[in-house]
């Protein structure tokens, strides 16, 4: 949600910035508003899209990642440390409080507006079906409900003018425009371009509304009505109206010469779009990958399969509900130290190994070494039982994480259970990248080295290094896990990740 949030910002924020360096000053309004409500639909949906990557970026070794995002085991008192970490929680809350009340006000102000229709007269001017209504000044819009105060006289000089005016808002569908961008003001208010864009779609509208009431008015005469009405506003802002405060920046629109907006200014809002497509858009990975069988030659055993990626260095770390020590705390607490383990003396170290999932729950919940003696069933149910956890991130996406924390038994000989029983302590260790042994599907084929890593669990590992020995040549494993290096056949290869135990291969 908060990779959606930041991208739909940056993305509106850029393309009305543009807007207001290239085309607030324009005066082709249907150009402009097209372009205030494209921007805004296109902040929105893109970064709900995810496409191929168009230029894939080839990842690096990670030995040369920073060193931050690897995690050494280190031993974590049982005591819960207190730390101080800002919650994010009551910015979310006050966000949609704020939220909240501006969409009431708003739906209250639309409710005022239903209460106006129920009590007006409808009347006919022209083909054109007016409400009229005592109580507000001048007139408004409000999608094809024309209000008109009771004390404009139809004999008035400009009253045809004001419903030209107030038909050009019903018609081109203005009222859409504000109930889009005041919902769009209500959920970003914190944006100062969803304000922006609010002032300035009620602008256009005025100088179309004018350009449109001009086909049967003429300039002079217009802008006498419009310096003369009484120019006060109807106090609702989600309708138009022909008495509207833009009176001075209206009349000097109405007196310049419209003239197309530069094909250069146009092509390069058009890149603008189209690269913040690509950049948030298309940044899925390809989901292609080639598997072997390891008894057939890499040429005669390919297949498409789906890829899904278990990641050891990643750029956001999972974390736990109250941080990590509240899971270790959770550890704690929970787990028993068996019986049968504390009478047959038996105590040592169990790794449980288990990844943390893109929804936050953990699978592959296992132990990687037994003790015995029931130490590794209580070690795997506590873990196991741990809910709470957020996923990591690369590259602005959830990923799968695969974790190893250590959890040691030891007997205190001295101390006995009021059972005559030994009692016994639990050290929870941190929960650190998995240590393991790779899994290589390799052959030899016309002068080089071919072949596929995988982790243990079978999924395709990028990045790997892979070295001809005692020779310069080397590669790296591609996303998809596959590789392909030259050397002569009696040459060993090396093979090396971080996090797990290097292979040697030789034939």
């Amino acid at each position: 949600m908060s990779t959606y949030i930041i991208e739909s910002v940056v993305t509106h924020t850029v393309l009305i910035l543009a807007y207001w360096v290239f085309l607030r000053k324009e005066h082709q309004y249907n150009k402009m508003r097209f372009f205030l409500i494209l921007s805004t639909v296109l902040s929105l949906v893109i970064p709900l899209l995810r496409f191929p990557q168009i230029f894939p970026v080839q990842q690096l070794p990670m030995q040369e990642l920073s060193p931050e995002f690897i995690i050494e085991n280190a031993t974590v008192v049982t005591t819960a440390v207190e730390s101080y970490s800002f919650d994010y929680r009551l910015l979310i809350w006050l966000s949609l409080i704020v939220s909240a009340i501006l969409l009431i006000k708003l739906i209250s102000r639309i409710a005022v507006l239903f209460s106006m229709s129920r009590r007006s007269i409808e009347a006919s001017f022209n083909g054109v079906r007016i409400k009229r209504l005592e109580g507000i000044e001048g007139s408004f819009t409000f999608f094809n409900w024309i209000f008109l105060s009771k004390d404009i006289d139809e004999s008035q000089e400009d009253y045809s003018a004001i419903i030209k005016h107030e038909e050009a808002h019903a018609r081109l569908g203005h009222s859409f425009d504000l109930l889009f961008f005041e919902i769009y003001k209500a959920l970003f208010w914190w944006l100062p371009s969803s304000w922006y864009v609010n002032t300035e779609i009620r602008k256009l509208h005025e100088y179309q509304a004018d350009s449109y009431a001009l086909r049967t008015t003429q300039l002079e005469v217009y802008s006498s009505i419009l310096i003369n009405s009484t120019l006060q506003s109807h106090g609702l802002s989600m309708a138009s109206s022909f008495h509207d405060g833009l009176i001075f920046k209206r009349l000097k629109a109405m007196k310049q010469q419209a003239t197309k907006v530069s094909n250069w200014k146009m092509g390069l809002l058009t890149t603008l779009c189209a690269f913040l497509f690509v950049i948030f858009a298309c940044s899925e990975e390809k989901g292609e990958a080639i598997a072997h069988d390891s008894s057939k030659s890499l040429s005669n055993s390919e297949e498409v399969i789906e890829v899904r990626e278990i990641f050891k260095v990643v750029e956001e770390q999972p974390s736990y509900e109250g941080g990590m020590d509240a899971f270790y705390k959770h550890v704690i607490n929970e787990i028993r130290y068996p019986l049968a383990a504390r009478n047959t003396g038996v105590e040592g170290t169990v790794d449980v190994h288990f990844v943390i999932e893109r929804d936050g729950s953990l699978s592959n919940v296992t132990a990687m070494n037994s003790i015995g003696a029931g130490c590794d069933e209580e070690a795997v149910r506590v873990v196991k039982a741990a809910t709470g956890f957020k996923a990591g991130a690369q590259r602005g996406r959830t990923v799968r994480v695969a974790m190893v924390m250590p959890i040691s038994f030891k007997l205190n000989p001295d101390r006995k259970n009021p059972d005559n029983s030994i009692q016994g302590s639990i050290i929870a260790g941190e929960a650190a990248v998995n240590n393991g042994d790779l899994d290589i599907d390799i052959g030899y084929k016309d002068g080089s080295w071919s072949g596929i890593v995988r982790t243990p669990e079978g999924d395709e590992l990028p990045g790997v290094s892979i070295n001809v020995l005692n020779s310069d040549k080397g590669v790296v494993s591609d996303l998809d896990g596959t590789f392909s290096v030259e050397a002569d056949k009696s040459q060993e290869l090396e093979i090396t990740f971080v996090g797990y135990n290097n292979v040697v291969v030789k034939n």
